[in-house]
């Protein structure tokens, strides 16, 4: 499966960030990071014990990736 993160603003139009993971033949979890504009190279890759710990990842990372390209309004 995969979740792909793309942004279609600005100057960094077209680049994405996908997500691949699922499970290999021995039965292990894992989880890949692709970046770039039209084909990805691969930025990391996890091994995970149990789902929970596979959802935990895929959590922090992709809300880490959204907030990274947004700025929060200032209320005074």
């Amino acid at each position: 499966m995969t979740i792909r993160l793309e942004n279609s603003t600005g100057r960094r139009s077209g680049r994405f960030v996908a997500y691949e993971y699922g499970e290999d033949l021995f039965g292990t979890l894992y989880l890949n990071k692709f970046s770039g504009r039209e084909k990805g190279r691969l930025i990391d890759k996890w091994r995970l014990s149990d789902l929970g710990s596979l959802i935990r990842v895929l959590d922090t990372e992709i809300s880490r990736r959204e907030e990274e390209n947004y700025e929060r309004p200032l209320f005074h």
